[in-house]
């Protein structure tokens, strides 16, 4: 059942945003963990991690993220990561995507299901910080600033009730992903069956830094022959991106927005957005009509409820 149909379920307005993000980061952390497994020369490794993480956290795209509105589904966030990965000079066929798709989902999940005494927040701020690591001395540095400042303006309209709604709405995202991943096993994290072990299992170390790169963890010296007959996916990093092209950098690239308007034949939005990181300093401020940060879907209602209404009011009017 897609997520946005639950109508037993007080859903956030504010999961997009950090859906996108979040994933997005986990996304920049396996491809420089490939370039680096590829050997491939510094200059295209900056390349790429620089071009993928400016439209990731370009203020055009944040502000369509940061308008409030109904969780995306799960195909349109794939969606709009893939288009953002492939914004440089980097290839990825629908086998390496889903691959991808399988680590940015497990282990973001797991991030969320261990977080006991931390908040998303604190996980997207780690996120962001661990991102910045990786970017050349180059990158300007306020770009993952002003994106941390949204989320921090946000974070002081939330009340406790914002914050739990917004937690349970993103696992109940993430409830239908169960694939085992071979770093998550390898660290101890995900039992052989794919459930994921309870925080008491687990290094405080890990614990306590939820967001970061994960990859600095997982030191193993032959993880493919140690656990090749162990999971089913041997090394997951290695399936991805089989090549970089030989071909100049785009200067533009479009994304469909994860929002839909009207019905299901109408057009899905669409943003251009350029990978030129020189744009200007931008409000980081949002606007927000109303005072509501969640939603609960509008869902036509069965017969049999309609019919328990209808025998309600009549008893109450005798």
């Amino acid at each position: 059942m897609d997520v946005t149909e639950s109508s037993a379920v007080k859903m956030s307005h504010f999961a997009t945003p950090f859906l996108a993000v979040n994933l997005g980061c986990e996304m920049i952390f396996v491809i420089d963990q490939r370039l680096k497994a590829q050997n491939i020369s510094q200059d295209k490794s900056e390349k790429v991690l620089t071009d993928v993480t400016t439209v990731l956290l370009h203020p055009k795209l944040l502000d369509e993220l940061f308008t409030p509105q109904p969780v995306a589904a799960h195909a349109l966030i794939k969606q709009l990561l893939q288009d953002i990965s492939t914004s440089s000079i980097m290839k990825l066929d629908d086998y390496s995507m889903s691959k991808l798709w399988d680590l940015m989902t497990m282990i973001f999940k797991w991030q969320l299901s261990v977080a006991t005494n931390q908040s998303i927040f604190d996980i997207t701020r780690r996120h962001l910080r661990s991102v910045a690591m990786l970017m050349p001395q180059f990158f300007p540095k306020c770009i993952i600033e002003q994106v941390m400042r949204r989320f921090e303006s946000l974070s002081h309209q939330f009340t406790d009730d914002d914050y739990k709604c917004l937690n349970n709405t993103l696992l109940i995202w993430f409830s239908e992903f169960h694939t085992k991943i071979s770093v998550l096993m390898r660290l101890g994290l995900q039992r052989k069956d794919g459930t994921l072990n309870l925080p008491s299992t687990i290094s405080t170390n890990l614990l306590h830094n939820l967001g970061e790169n994960i990859y600095k963890y997982d030191n193993k010296k032959n993880p493919i022959e140690e656990f090749e007959n162990r999971c089913a996916d041997t090394n997951e990093i290695n399936c991805l991106l089989s090549s970089i092209e030989k071909t100049n950098s785009k200067n533009k690239v479009e994304l469909q927005l994860p929002i839909e308007f009207g019905t299901t034949s109408s057009k899905k939005k669409t943003l251009e957005i350029t990978t030129d990181i020189q744009f200007e300093t931008i409000d980081t401020s949002f606007k927000i009509k109303n005072t509501d940060l969640t939603f609960i879907p509008d869902i036509p209602k069965s017969p049999q409820e309609d019919l328990l209404e209808m025998l309600g009011t009549i008893g109450d009017s005798m």
